[in-house]
């Protein structure tokens, strides 16, 4: 029988060693990846909204202190955003946007809220009722626009359903200056309303009811629980679902585009339309770009007012 020589237990000391650190390096690279696990996973959503999101940005920002001419571009600083404060289409578009803002989201809310309220009571069918409501939020911008344009054409259902009030007159509903901007609100209110309806109910849904039949128990008014318990509940959800209704009212297009293209005259010229034609009517990008910049800033600005104002923390 063969003896072990020193050299084949060094050569087998060696080589158990070996094994042992490639093992232990395993060991710590799985517990690593382990423990970087749920960022690992998170890395292609990142690139994909770094690539969709912040090139974007960036490009904007670069474009916006450009000026584009058929020689060639210019750098001009923030020139492009001086401008901006003289001309007076860009501000007239200010006020529109202003305007379908404040009465979109407003009626938005105040209806949603109501019909929300109404339908965390026990009403006969409720289910049809909620799956009807949500109907319209499924639909794209584009459709949707084509829809309400059937209903807004001349002698159309709209025009045969106020017949008794207009006289049998066309109403005009996109083509009358003092008309279009509130047929355009009212598409939107449409459409969105049930956005609000879907997330503030889910929150009523969510009240203790423990502590309503306390407050019950206690002589509380109906009022006086919606004031006290219901409210402060849906508080972080309220401003949730105005800060998104918030956002996207404030960059609205396709609903404008395909109802009346800003018009008639500059009714409905809202600002996302401005951009449109700043861009690709006049070829003016670098102003377009500041356009979008500003709009960035403002969108901005209300939605940390909106968190600030109502001492709202969404992380807790």
């Amino acid at each position: 029988m063969a003896t072990e020589t020193e050299a084949d237990r060094e050569f087998t000391t060696t080589d158990v060693s070996h094994l042992e650190t490639e093992q232990s390096t395993r060991e710590k690279t799985l517990l690593w990846v382990d423990d970087h696990l749920k960022w690992l996973m998170t890395l292609p959503a990142v690139f994909i909204l770094f690539a969709l999101t912040f090139y974007p940005l960036v490009r904007a920002l670069q474009m916006s202190t450009m000026q584009f001419l058929p020689t060639g571009t210019t750098f001009v600083g923030i020139q492009n955003y001086v401008d901006l404060l003289s001309n007076e289409a860009f501000i007239n578009s200010l006020v529109v946007t202003a305007q379908f803002v404040g009465i979109a989201v407003g009626v938005e809310f105040l209806l949603g809220f109501g019909i929300a309220l109404l339908l965390n009571k026990k009403i006969k069918l409720r289910g049809l009722w909620q799956t009807l409501i949500l109907i319209p939020m499924i639909l794209s911008p584009t459709v949707i626009g084509l829809i309400w344009r059937l209903l807004y054409a001349p002698n159309g259902l709209l025009d045969y359903i106020v017949a008794p009030l207009t006289g049998g007159a066309n109403v005009g509903w996109v083509s009358e200056t003092s008309v279009a901007l509130y047929s355009v609100i009212l598409t939107d209110i449409w459409q969105w309303t049930p956005l609000v309806v879907l997330v503030l109910f889910a929150g009523l849904q969510s009240v203790p009811d423990n502590i309503s039949e306390a407050a019950v128990m206690d002589g509380a008014s109906r009022w006086q629980r919606f004031l006290h318990i219901t409210l402060p509940y849906l508080k972080s959800l309220i401003v949730l679902v105005l800060i998104i209704r918030l956002v996207d009212a404030l960059r609205v297009f396709a609903k404008v585009f395909v109802l009346t293209r800003g018009g008639p005259g500059s009714a409905t010229n809202v600002i996302s339309m401005q951009m449109y034609r700043t861009a690709f009517r006049f070829s003016n990008f670098g102003e377009a770009s500041a356009m979008a910049v500003s709009l960035l800033v403002v969108v901005l600005i209300l939605a940390m007012s909106f968190v600030k104002i109502a001492n709202v923390e969404f992380g807790s």
